[in-house]
């Protein structure tokens, strides 16, 4: 499959998933598939390979990308990176099945590590679920991702200025302890987050990797810590836009993504706040409820937001949580209107 100029531009992980790729296909009846020559990248946004698919008197070349897992979450990124290509591919050892769901509803073609593979245009329809057994990788158990570790990279990654601040400013600004900030910052040395300039400053690294761990570790770590509460308006037709909300309150999930980027309707309602949940109650007319649509979530980081939602690093956050292609699609809007710079 490789020749020998082929093997160094992949990874070990990369070389791994195209062979099985590669030798899943080839078992089919007469479909071939082989890796092209390297090409020359114009930036590194740009994919990474690039396949030869032939069944017949079908031939076409399909762009291909490279993912360790794949999650809704990374789901607006990737499609940001791959707006420009067709045929696509992404490759990972593992793929969840709503990322499955996602890539399909956006004519992304995907194949993992257990040799499922889906891969379909206007005249090709290849569909490979072997059934294996998949193991989720782990969340990442480095300091930088502990909840403290979360709550400082929530600054860092929307103030990247801020990387050679004082561990003290910073200590300060996240509520996190002084020694929160030097283990987070050993740890992002130690993972190549953060490159050293001399001894006392450092020059961010692989910005776009920090960005998607923040947001699977914000999902899966810090974000089920956070004190939650569902509710109910007794007004069933309350306009939640013309709420005047308190101090330390915002909106969050399908709220936010309707308010940046006016795309979207929110059919639940999520709330981020400082306040005691009595203040709402009063304040909204609302019931607590445990079937409720409304979330009241715990504000977890300790400045004013200028606006009455969340900062679009959250809203992302809480949009792509699930597989609603609606949700997606505003989460991919966000990212570009708002991120995609400060990445």
């Amino acid at each position: 499959m490789f020749v020998r100029n082929e093997q160094a531009i992949f990874t070990n992980m990369e070389r791994d998933l195209l062979q099985t790729v590669v030798d899943t296909l080839n078992r089919g009846p007469g479909v071939k598939m082989h890796v092209l020559p390297e090409e020359k990248r114009i930036n590194e946004r740009q994919p990474v390979a690039k396949v030869r698919i032939s069944r017949g008197g079908y031939v076409r070349d399909w762009h291909v990308d490279f993912k360790k897992q794949l999650t809704p979450a990374l789901i607006p990124g990737l499609l940001d990176r791959l707006q420009d290509v067709a045929p696509r591919m992404v490759m990972a050892e593992y793929i969840t099945p709503n990322a499955k769901h996602l890539l399909k509803d956006n004519d992304v073609a995907y194949a993992d590590a257990a040799g499922n593979i889906y891969l379909a245009d206007e005249q090709l329809y290849i569909f490979i679920e072997n059934n294996k057994v998949e193991k989720k990788a782990e969340v990442s158990v480095s300091r930088a991702f502990t909840k403290a570790g979360l709550k400082l990279l929530f600054l860092l990654l929307q103030h990247p200025e801020w990387v050679n601040e004082p561990y003290r400013f910073l200590a300060e600004q996240a509520d996190v302890g002084l020694d929160t900030i030097s283990k987070v910052y050993q740890a992002l040395q130690k993972e190549k987050y953060l490159l050293p300039v001399t001894d006392r400053t450092f020059k961010w690294n692989n910005r776009e990797k920090l960005f998607t761990n923040w947001v699977e570790g914000y999902q899966q770590t810090l974000k089920p810590k956070l004190r939650k509460k569902t509710f109910r308006a007794l007004d069933k037709h309350q306009d939640w836009k013309i709420l005047q909300l308190p101090d330390q309150t915002y909106w969050g999930g399908a709220n936010a993504g309707d308010l940046l980027t006016n795309y979207l309707i929110a059919d639940h309602w999520t709330l981020y706040t400082a306040q005691e949940s009595m203040v709402l109650m009063k304040a909204f007319k609302w019931v607590p409820d445990p079937n409720g649509t409304i979330m009241v979530i715990e504000k977890f980081w300790k400045h004013e937001h200028p606006d009455t939602c969340v900062p679009p690093l959250i809203a992302y956050a809480d949009l792509t949580e699930g597989d609603n292609p609606r949700y997606i699609e505003t989460a991919r809007m966000v990212y570009e209107k708002y991120l995609k710079n400060i990445i």
